[in-house]
C-alpha cells in the first residue's frame, strides 16, 4: 500500500515538473532579437525636393556608420539616432545640413514591422530581413527643409554592436 501510495505521489510530481513553459509568440521571440545595441551600417536614402523656379530635384545616395538604435525590450523602449548628409547641391543655395531623425520613446513590433513612438511622432518600419546579428529595415520618414515637409525613404541595414 505504502509503495502504491509512493508511486502515484512520485508520478504525480513528473506531472507536475514537466508542465511545459507557454511557447514564445513569433512578435516575442522577434521582440527579444531586437534587444540591445545596434548600429546603423549602411543607409540608403532618396527624396525629391521642389524648389521654386526650379521644379524638383531629386537626392539619392548612401550613407556609412549613420546613427545607432538601441532596443530594450523588457521595457518596450527605443533611443534612435539616424544621421547623414545628403547627396544634394542647388545652384545658388548652402548646401545641406545633415539630416537627422531622433528620439527616446516606446517600440511595438509584429515580425513584419517596428514602430517607434516618441514624442515627434511615429516611424514605422517594415522588416526586410530578421536575423541575430544583422537586421534591414524600411521607412518613410518626413524631413523638414526648405519650408516643406519632404517624404525621405530609408532602407536602414542594422548591425548588432
Amino acid at each position: 500500500m505504502k509503495t502504491s501510495r509512493l508511486l502515484a505521489l512520485l508520478l504525480l510530481i513528473s506531472f507536475v515538473a514537466c508542465k511545459k513553459d507557454p511557447e514564445k509568440t513569433p512578435e516575442e521571440i522577434y521582440a527579444d532579437r531586437l534587444n540591445g545595441d545596434w548600429t546603423v551600417s549602411t543607409l540608403t536614402y532618396s527624396a525629391n525636393i521642389t524648389v521654386p523656379i526650379i521644379g524638383p530635384i531629386p537626392v539619392n545616395g548612401t550613407a556609412n556608420n549613420a546613427g545607432t538604435i538601441s532596443f530594450n525590450t523588457p521595457a518596450r523602449t527605443a533611443v534612435y539616432d539616424i544621421r547623414f548628409l545628403p547627396n544634394l547641391s542647388i545652384p545658388g543655395f548652402p548646401p545641406p545640413d545633415s539630416v537627422r531623425f531622433f528620439g527616446t520613446g516606446t517600440f511595438t513590433n509584429t515580425t513584419s514591422q517596428i514602430t517607434l513612438t516618441d514624442s515627434a511622432g511615429t516611424l514605422t518600419f517594415n522588416v526586410v530581413k530578421n536575423e541575430e546579428n544583422f537586421q534591414q529595415v524600411t521607412t518613410i520618414a518626413n524631413y523638414a527643409v526648405l519650408g516643406q515637409s519632404i517624404p525621405v525613404n530609408l532602407n536602414i541595414s542594422l548591425t548588432r554592436r
